[in-house]
């Protein structure tokens, strides 16, 4: 994800009607003065990365976890040419945790990577890397662990829940997501399909193979296990799906594409972003995390308040400060601030939340819209041909029949 500072605008709208209309005249200079002299109330938006997927193409995303990390996968399907609908994996660890391992310095993590604890015995072509150190890079160890991945499923089919192997795959469909009664209606039409072909199943079981109704239903049950997911959201946002990481490693999410679309997908971490929300079940969102981060800072004004004291120049500019609002300013009118500037940074956060939701919205009401006036003019185009074709044919037919008789001629 992309995280960009957004306009001032934000703030401002924010501040404007809400809370300054309760504010008296030296809290809202208070509040000026603390906003100009301490890095408040820098909530910065978060864009998630698109992808185009071509029809029948896989796009896939990978990110490494610890044991005993959640992990939240996240996807949203706005627009295509097309179905919104795709088929969509989660697996992993398909490469271990010894690759591509974050450098620590001073016990503090750092940008860099390696994968130096790798040995040519940890790959599957031990001998390509014994004789070419040199290609032991982050890159190709990954590749070769991901080219490899079917090999690895098929040795260790029978005992994913004993190694920790996670295998999940389903079919989502955002084509009919929303509130709308047609939306509603196409929802309820594929699940009641979905249950005529159950129930068929489940007939032609106790017929074909002379079953009562109680193994037809195991048997049922047997087949279903092994079958696809499907996937019908109701609401126009991201489908998420959360597992707790037991075998560390890297892990993946591959979307294949039925038709062109595009997707915003991303895989987020319990260990980067605070852990669960509870309320939800999901790892927190990156705004989440924005809004505590931000609490925290405004938490944090009596720590920045004594190391000003300690720094001569902003210790000069205190006294000023409390010279000018001598008398006028009380310990409590501070709290009564910083309490404010909480429920601003609250409200912040959720018009951020409200506007992203909106924003999400107006792409897919925008997808829907092109595709069916693209519907539209196909069909017309389709009907004028065939108005012209029989147009011109009744005309050839009427032109031969007058030629063939002589009755209007004499």
């Amino acid at each position: 994800p992309c995280r960009c500072s957004p306009p001032l605008l934000h703030i401002s709208y924010a501040l404007h009607p809400l809370q300054l209309s309760k504010m008296r005249p030296y809290q809202l200079l208070l509040l000026l003065l603390l906003l100009s002299s301490t890095p408040l109330l820098t909530q910065s938006a978060v864009y998630q990365v698109q992808y185009h997927i071509p029809r029948r193409n896989t796009q896939c995303i990978y990110s490494d976890f610890k044991s005993g990390q959640t992990a939240t996968f996240e996807l949203f399907i706005l627009d295509g040419n097309g179905s919104l609908s795709a088929g969509v994996q989660i697996e992993g660890p398909i490469a271990s945790d010894k690759i591509g391992e974050v450098v620590i310095v001073n016990g503090e993590e750092t940008d860099q990577r390696t994968s130096s604890r790798v040995q040519p015995a940890d790959t599957w072509d031990p001998n390509r890397f014994a004789n070419n150190p040199d290609q032991m890079t982050m890159g190709s160890l990954l590749q070769d662990a991901i080219d490899n991945w079917p090999r690895f499923l098929n040795r260790n089919g029978s005992n994913f829940q004993e190694r920790g192997i996670i295998h999940h795959f389903f079919h989502i469909d955002f084509t009919h997501s929303g509130e709308d009664e047609d939306a509603m209606a196409a929802r309820a039409e594929i699940t009641r399909q979905i249950q005529r072909e159950e129930n068929d199943r489940r007939r032609r079981l106790i017929e074909e193979h002379d079953l009562d109704p109680e193994e037809a239903e195991e048997v049922l049950y047997q087949q279903e296990s092994g079958r696809m997911e499907r996937v019908l959201p109701d609401r126009i946002a991201p489908y998420e799906w959360t597992k707790r990481i037991k075998g560390a490693g890297w892990y993946r999410m591959c979307i294949q594409a039925d038709d062109d679309i595009l997707v915003e997908m991303d895989i987020r971490n319990s260990a980067d972003l605070g852990g669960v929300n509870h309320e939800t079940g999901h790892v927190w969102t990156f705004e989440d995390w924005e809004e505590w981060e931000e609490e925290q800072r405004i938490n944090k004004l009596n720590e920045l308040k004594e190391k000003a004291k300690k720094d001569e120049e902003a210790r000069v500019l205190l006294e000023n400060l409390n010279t000018a609002l001598k008398d006028q300013i009380k310990d409590y009118d501070l709290e009564s601030t910083q309490r404010m500037m909480g429920e601003i940074n609250n409200l912040v956060a959720r018009m951020q939340q409200s506007q992203s939701a909106v924003q999400q919205r107006i792409k897919s009401h925008e997808g829907v819209a092109r595709r069916n006036y693209q519907k539209i003019k196909k069909s017309g185009i389709v009907e004028t041909v065939l108005y012209l074709l029989i147009t011109g044919y009744q005309v050839y037919t009427v032109h031969n029949w007058l030629l063939s008789t002589n009755s209007l001629g004499r």
